[in-house]
């Protein structure tokens, strides 16, 4: 991929044996390392990727006889989020311990990409996906499904409805598609995230960019190929849309008082001022409604009103975090 750059790709896996082969086997030789994550597979998910990695001549990590190397872990049945966090804090204890160093002396960087077992990720468009981390663009980069032609009704209502939640809550203004899971993380970001803290289900693609939102980690998209193969998706959206607009909602919170109240990273106490006026006095109109018995279409309109005007400010100031020159603006 590159000369400079080592590439990592986790790979969260559970109950996956019909397409782990062929994603597995799809991917590029010159990537260096492959971390499948076993999240409590019942079936035969693990056999078959192992077969597959030997087919492809491929080492495990502590033989080192190959350029390619691939590791497995199993851990219980956690969830996707969690399976993504563990394998992203291999990938940083790899790092730290020297073991990348070590393996590959010639990568004086790395970026990690995470693809789902399921083959609805296209190798392909790995390389665009790292191109803006190689040339310091970006912190991390998702995939934009810019074609959603195959993509089940309910799911494409899902993601549209969480898009506009999302640019209001997330510290990205511009961001499109939220629900992608296809990525690129710098090592460095890695180096400064907080894992303590993690979102166990579906909803970690989100979690992920509302937590870097808040701490203003530079974001890039990029157009990505929509793959669907007939296999059913796992999430049930009524369980998903509710937990993840709740979740989004707390974010918004979180953000809004660090950026606000607190004011982390931002600069201009105005804006402070105005945007933290403007939103605890509409949603004090709108409580006010049943308390006091005022008029509910003034108490909204003043409302609709003033979230509109805190919702400009905010996006004015989450692009001058975004282009200040400093990563993150919270630690």
């Amino acid at each position: 991929m590159s000369e400079h750059f080592g590439v990592i790709i986790i790979i969260p896996a559970f109950n996956e044996e019909d397409y782990v082969k062929d994603t597995i086997s799809s991917i590029p030789t010159d990537i260096d390392l492959v971390i499948l994550i076993n999240d409590g597979s019942t079936d035969s998910t693990v056999k078959n990727a192992e077969n597959t990695f030997n087919n492809k001549k491929w080492s495990k990590i502590d033989n080192n006889s190959s350029k390619s190397n691939f590791l497995i872990i199993n851990q219980k049945n956690k969830g996707v989020g969690a399976a993504v966090c563990n394998g992203l804090k291999k990938s940083l204890d790899l790092f730290n311990s020297g073991k990348l160093t070590e393996l590959f002396p010639d990568k004086k960087e790395w970026i990690i990409v995470i693809m789902d077992a399921d083959g609805q990720m296209d190798p392909e468009d790995i390389k665009p996906l790292i191109q803006p981390l190689i040339t310091n663009k970006a912190d991390h980069v998702k995939g934009d499904r810019y074609d959603l032609k195959g993509m089940p009704k309910s799911r494409k209502f899902g993601s549209f409805l969480l898009k506009k939640l999302m640019r209001f809550a997330s510290g990205y203004p511009k961001i499109n598609d939220t629900q992608c899971g296809y990525r690129a993380i710098k090592m460095s970001m890695l180096e400064k995230w907080d894992f303590s803290h993690f979102w166990s289900g579906f909803g970690y693609t989100n979690w992920w960019i509302l937590e870097s939102g808040r701490r203003s980690f530079r974001l890039e998209e990029i157009p990505v190929k929509c793959i669907y193969n007939g296999k059913k998706s796992k999430l049930k959206v009524r369980i998903f849309l509710p937990n993840v607009s709740l979740l989004i909602f707390m974010k918004l919170w979180r953000r809004g008082w660090d950026w606000y109240i607190l004011g982390k990273g931002t600069e201009s106490k105005s804006v402070r001022i105005c945007i933290s006026i403007l939103w605890f006095s509409s949603l004090a109109s709108i409580i006010s409604i049943p308390l006091f018995s005022i008029s509910g279409l003034k108490a909204m309109i003043y409302s609709a009103i003033s979230l509109f005007i805190a919702k400009k400010l905010d996006d004015n100031e989450s692009e001058r975090r975004l282009k200040s020159g400093k990563y993150p603006l919270i630690e």
